[in-house]
Formats: C-alpha cells, structure tokens, sequence
C-alpha cells in the first residue's frame, strides 16, 4: 500500500465520518472534485477513488458533469450516537494527542516557518494563498511540512488528524481573514496557526464535555479504548521490513552474534508470531543485504559483510533508505523535545539504567545502535501513549540505515568515532541535566542525517521526492 492508497483512505474517511456523523445530510451535495483535489492536494483519480468507495457503500451518489450528492439516510439520534461512539472509544488517545502532540510538532512547525521564510525571499511577493488558508486552516499546515518534501511527516500529519477526525468542526464555521493583499507571509502563518490552534481547542473542549455526558448513555464508559496507531505505508509487504530490521537491531546488538546461524525456521515463527513464508521472505532481504547467508540443508548463518554500492539500485533498497532518511529528518526535528519530556518523567532507577545502557555504547561505534538505545528508552517509558507509538515506528525504519553502514564499509570507511559524544551524554545524565542530554541527542541525530544525505544523495534522482 502506497502514498496514493493513503490518500485514498484519508479523503475516504474523511467524508465518511462526516456523513455519519450528520454534518453532510440526505441530499446534500459535496465539493467538486477540482475543490477537494485543491483542499487535499491531491490529484483528481485519488478523489474518484475514494468516491466510488463511498458510493459503493452507500454514503453517496455520482453521476457524470454533476457534484456528488449524500444519500445516506440517518436519524439525528443515530448521528448522536455515531459522533459519542467515535470520540468515546478515543477519548484517552485524543486527550493524548492533543496535550503531547505539540512536543513533536510545535518544533517541525517552527522550521517549517523558516523553510516557509526563505520560500517567500525568493518570492518577495508573498505566496497567494493566503484567502484560501484562512477557509481553510488545515491547508496552511501542509503547506508548511510541505517544505520539507518528507512524506513520511506528512503520513503521521494525515493520520493524526483522521485519527481525532479534525475534532468534528461545524461545517463553514471559519470567516476569518488573515490576509494582507492577499498574500501570505510568514508573519500571517504563525498569527493563522495562533487563531485556529485556539480555534480546535476549543472545539476540543466541547467534544470532550459531550462525550462525557453522553457515553454512558450508550454504555461505552467501560469500553476499551482505541489507541492511535501509526501505518506506515510502503510499495511492498510490510512485515518482512519490519521483521528484517528487528532482526537487524538483535545482530547489532550480539543477540545472534556474528558467526552464529539463527534459529530455524519454525522457531522463529514462533518466536516473531509470524508465518514460515514471512520468515523466508525476510531472510531474502537480510541475504540480500550481506547480513545473513542461508546454506541449504545447514541453516541461516549471521556475516554483517559489507555491500557492494549496486545495491542502492533496486527499488526495495531505495523505498527503505528513502523511509531511514525521512525517518531521521523527523526524529532530528523532535529528538530533543521528545527526549527532554521522557527523562523529566521517569524514576530515577530508569535513568540509571539507562546510563548503564549508553555506557555500552563505547566499543561499538555504531550510530544506528546508539540512537536504538534513546529510541528503545522513550517507546518503552515515555508516558505519552502516542508518542510511543510514533518513536516505535521510527525505531524500526531507523534500523535500515545498516545499509548505509554495509556500503561505507565496503568502500574503506568507517563511522566518525562517538566516544566523546558518549562520554558528554554520560555527564549529563549522571548530574542530572536532562536539558543537556537531550541536545545532545539532537546534535547527534542532526550529523548522522547530514552524512547520510552527503554520502548518499539519492533523492536527486527522478521520481524520488527528498532533499535535506
């Protein structure tokens, strides 16, 4: 599933929640689709997908040269209760993504500004489509992660957003005008920003005071909650990526140790809870990438052998370094945040083990190990529920930069030594510093992004979409 089946699911739900929900109603007509391609930029065959998606399920009608029009059919005490069972069984989560969200994306908003600034010097005129922003708030924050053509912050945009379902707004409520001639500046975003977080808080509020009076109503009080979780969206099968680079992470870190065979086939089944044909799957792509060798009839043995640079033209290798360094460019934004809220929070036994950690660090010098440590720490003891799950998710597309690794050995180069950057984190954490630790941490992330990108520019080339 790719980034167009994404698309696809989110204009789909979107209208769908919308509808059952009651804003849309029986008979009632839709944007356009030239207005909908502009509202999601996206392009006119992703609306008439997700179109006949909800025609086929009964939400709406299309007919040629006309708007679409609703017609599914609902009571205002149905509506009610879809709107209750929505938020309530998400209410922790919301809760969540509203208090903690800001400690990922306030700071990728503020570098989005600055991209957006530099934008504007080279257009002094200003960017018009500062009327547009104003009826549509949610269009200015892609514009802004839009400068930094990473995908993958987008997707976690997207889904954050379906995920509280844009808090259910009232239809056409925005009239505000932050304009000046019709041109967007800087200046104008950051006010915009300001106006419509205030504006969604609000709107916050009143879903909660409604779920709390009326949940119980429909006996959802005792219901389990439904988390909010992070799909990653690729071209190929996903579970062998994610299999392949847990694996990864357990060689690195001498779980099967160099020279070792894995276990067999069934046991690993076992042991990852996945099907023999996913294992095998996964151990294609750890053989193609000189981790491991499989001997017939004798087992998987583990090499780490270094890789030859052809590697970096197959398609599968590339989706994976794209996803590593889209992966990293976030992480670099958020690290320091992130890091500085889950030490402040933690008992003082947890941060001691987690020194213990990094102090195993020394006679690695590996990159991809050291930020496996911080990664490991914040989604396993971050009290943010969804900052868990996005770190996790980071986790495992951090792991492929092994690739980028195998490739450098192969050329005579080894990674710029990290004992002094270790010996610093070791400081910090034993006084105590948290402030410190995490920049560091976000010093560390942002030079291993800057060399990933030096040595392999990838994203220059047609079709791929990244630049750091």
């Amino acid at each position: 599933m790719g980034k167009r089946d994404e698309l696809n699911e989110l204009i789909y739900e979107y209208y769908e929640s919308r509808i059952l929900f009651g804003i849309y109603k029986y008979g009632e007509q839709l944007k356009s689709v030239p207005q909908i391609c502009t509202l999601f930029r996206v392009a006119r065959n992703t609306v008439q997908i997700a179109f006949s998606r909800l025609e086929e399920n009964g939400y709406i009608k299309t007919e040629k040269r006309k708007v679409a029009r609703v017609v599914y059919q609902g009571s205002e005490e149905l509506f009610r209760e879809n709107v209750v069972t929505y938020f309530a069984l998400r209410r922790e989560g919301i809760q969540d993504v509203q208090f903690n969200g800001n400690l990922v994306f306030s700071s990728i908003w503020e570098k989005g500004i600055q991209n957006l600034k530099q934008d504007l010097q080279k257009n002094p005129g200003g960017t018009k489509t500062a009327g547009q922003a104003a009826s549509e708030p949610i269009r200015l924050y892609v514009d802004v992660l839009n400068t930094f053509h990473n995908e993958l912050l987008l997707g976690l945009f997207w889904q954050n957003m379906r995920y509280i379902s844009y808090f259910y707004p009232p239809r056409n409520d925005r009239k505000a005008n932050y304009a000046v001639e019709d041109l967007l500046s800087a200046e104008n975003a950051n006010r915009l920003k300001e106006e419509t977080d205030a504006y969604y808080y609000n709107i916050y509020l009143g879903i909660m005071e409604f779920i709390d009076l009326n949940r119980e109503t429909y006996h959802l009080e005792h219901e389990t909650q439904i988390p909010f979780i992070w799909t990653i969206y690729r071209k190929r099968p996903q579970v062998r990526y994610t299999l392949a680079s847990t694996i990864i992470r357990e060689i690195l870190w001498d779980v099967y140790p160099v020279g070792s065979y894995l276990p067999s086939l069934p046991k690993m089944a076992e042991r990852y809870h996945v099907s023999l044909i996913t294992v095998r799957r996964t151990l294609d792509v750890l053989n193609s990438l000189g981790v491991t060798r499989t001997y017939m009839g004798i087992g998987t043995k583990v090499y780490l052998e270094s890789v030859d640079i052809d590697i970096m033209g197959r398609p599968e290798i590339r989706e994976n370094l794209r996803l590593h360094g889209e992966a990293m460019q976030i992480l670099a934004l958020t690290v320091r945040n992130v890091t500085h809220y889950t030490l402040e929070s933690v008992k003082r036994e947890r941060r001691k083990e987690l020194l213990q950690t990094i102090r195993m660090l020394h006679d690695k010098n590996n990159s991809i190990l050291c930020i496996d440590v911080l990664l490991n720490f914040i989604s396993s003891e971050c009290p943010s529920a969804s900052l868990r799950e996005i770190y996790g998710k980071l986790r495992e597309l951090v792991a492929w930069g092994y690739i980028f690794s195998a490739v450098l050995m192969a050329a005579g180069q080894m990674e710029a030594n990290s004992d002094d950057l270790i010996c610093r984190m070791e400081d910090a954490l034993q006084t105590d510093n948290s402030e410190v630790f995490a920049g560091l941490w976000q010093l560390f992330v942002e030079e291993r992004l800057n060399s990933f990108y030096k040595k392999f520019p990838l994203w220059n080339a047609q079709g791929d979409r990244f630049s750091p």
